[in-house]
Order: C-alpha cells, then structure tokens, then sequence
C-alpha cells in the first residue's frame, strides 16, 4: 500500500494515465489475469498508453497544480455503506483509492456483482477541476448543445437556464464527438484502462461513444435502465450529488423487463411506474436493491447488466464511460 509520504510525493499526473487514454496491447505489458498494481508504491506510469482520438484543437490549458507538501492524511478503511435488506452480501462500499489497488479492484468486478466508491481520486482526476463554472469557461458560447428532450441550444442559454434553476439535462452526450479537447481536462482511472474495446481490430462504436458528459439541474433523472452492449460503467462525478438506486443483475426479470430485438437490449419503465402498478410492484418488492448517494469527487463502478434510475440532488457535472473486459466474457 502506498505510504502517507510517497503519496505527497505523487504529483497529480502520476495517480493517472494520460487525458483520457487507454492502453493497447503492444504498449501496456499485461496479460488477462495480470494487473498492475498501487501496493508497494508501483509507479502508475510503467503502463503506456496510447489515445485512440486525434488531437484537440482546444487552447492550450493552465498547469495543473501539484499536491500540497506534507505528509496526506491516512485514509479511512472501506465503509459499507448500504446492503439490501433481503441479501447483505449485495452492498455497495466506498474505499480510499491509496487502499484499493488495480489488482484487488480487478479481483472484486471478477467475483463481485456489486457496485463500488472509489473516493479521494477527484484532485488527480480533474486537477483543474470538472465544474459548471470550468465548463462555461471551455465551452464556446455559441456552440450548439444537445440537451435531452430540447434538441440543441447554445451553450450559453444552457448554463443560463440551468442557472435559472429549469430542470435541463445534457446527457451522456460523447466527448470525442462533441468536446474532444475535454480530453485534456479529465484522466481516466487506472482501474479502467484495460477497456477490451480499445483493443480490437475492427473499431466498436462503443470506443468513441463514451467517455460521455454528464451535465443536469436538480431533479432531472435517467430512468430505470442497463448499459450497452452488457457493458461495464464507471463515473466521475466533479460537482453536484447524485441519488443511485440500482438492482441486481441476477434479479432484472423482477423489474418487469421487455426485449427491444432491435436494439438488442432489455428495456424497463420507470420506477414510479413500476411502483404505482400492483402487480409490477409485488414482483419489484422481491428484487435486491440499493440506494445510495454519488458524492462530488468520487468515482463509482456499476457491474454489467446492472438496472439503475439515477436523479441529480443538485446540480451536477460528470464524465462517465462503459467498457469491456473479462467480467463480460462468458
């Protein structure tokens, strides 16, 4: 485990790879049941990595600052911080990432169906930060946004509105496409880096889909859902909190699921309407779940094939992606 002191050492770029990059396989040195690890003090930087998107045409960005001098303060143990009532074993825990490394995290997605908080990574991640204000000042004002159930709007009546208190939500809207030189603005976690999707040789749409953005006013949600392509996700949330209510994989037929063939996906209503149908509701009774609280600053792992609704309690501004790995191998 990495010392208080080596930890003030780290500067913000070493407890990360790269402006949102993933590894390919001639340049990271890993095989399937080997990872790298943080126990030891292992240097982060002994996994290459390689972008898979062309450079931004963004301004060039101010320096990230560096960690304050002085010894970090010891991290708290992992805390459970809820179960569910019918299965304790389905819970969802926060850990320090400085006591979680890629190995042990890798250990638990492979024997693990449970969601997972990762805290304290937020300095590292976004060190100049991941923020309504940061991104009205790196979006043009004149750039049309896509906003869920409005179309597009210029980014400065989006961040207007949103100030105004409407309840607006730019949702899972693709960096690469729509703001690539946010690429210089967050890292990806190492625990994500071994993304198979970065590593095919016919490319997958879901390669320049996510990492998406997140940005919404209190109140908005995504409804009851599971991710595509039976993809693993994880989150960065920079500011704002957000209310996650998910279920076990094993229990989405409790939820009354239908099958888009189309679409090659399992779809649900929402909760509320799952709640206000008598029978919907006995058989949602009977699935494990958890509700929990996202807080600015940390990141969260949500296993494939995972139901979640999730609402903002405030305002809020996340990048978020899915990805593959051996857990999605059968």
């Amino acid at each position: 485990m990495i010392s208080g002191a080596a930890l003030s050492e780290l500067a913000a770029d070493e407890l990360c790879i790269g402006a949102l990059q993933y590894s390919d396989d001639s340049s990271d040195g890993e095989s399937i049941g080997e990872t790298p690890s943080l126990d030891g003090g292992a240097a982060l930087d002994d996994v290459a990595t390689t972008s898979p998107l062309p450079a931004s045409q963004s301004p060039p960005p101010s320096t990230p600052p560096k960690l304050p001098p002085g010894p970090a303060p010891t991290p708290a143990p992992p805390v459970c911080v809820c179960r569910a009532a019918s299965d304790p074993t389905y819970e969802v825990t926060r850990w320090h990432w400085s006591t979680l490394s890629v190995a042990a995290f890798r250990a638990h997605c492979a024997a693990s169906r449970c969601p997972l908080i990762i805290t304290g990574l937020g300095p590292h991640l976004a060190p100049r930060g991941l923020s309504l204000e940061r991104l009205r000042a790196l979006l043009p004002a004149d750039m049309a946004v896509p906003v869920r159930g409005h179309g597009t709007m210029s980014a400065a009546s989006f961040f207007g509105r949103l100030d105004a208190g409407e309840a607006l939500y730019l949702a899972d809207v693709p960096l690469a496409i729509h703001f690539p030189w946010l690429f210089d603005e967050v890292a990806v976690p190492a625990y994500f880096l071994h993304d198979f999707a970065h590593r095919t040789r016919r490319r997958l749409s879901i390669m320049h889909d996510t990492p998406s953005l997140f940005v919404g006013g209190a109140g908005t949600t995504s409804a009851l859902h599971v991710d595509q392509m039976c993809s693993n996700f994880w989150m960065y949330l920079g500011e704002g909190a957000k209310r996650w209510i998910t279920f076990h994989p094993d229990d989405a037929p409790l939820l009354s699921p239908t099958w888009d063939a189309p679409e090659q996906i399992h779809r649900f209503a929402p909760l509320a309407q799952l709640e206000s149908d008598a029978q919907s509701a006995a058989s949602l009774r009977q699935a494990r779940r958890l509700e929990f609280e996202l807080r600015a600053g940390e990141v969260l792992y949500i296993p494939h094939n995972t139901p979640h609704e999730v609402t903002n309690l405030a305002a809020t501004c996340a990048v978020s992606a899915n990805y593959l790995d051996q857990t999605n191998v059968a």
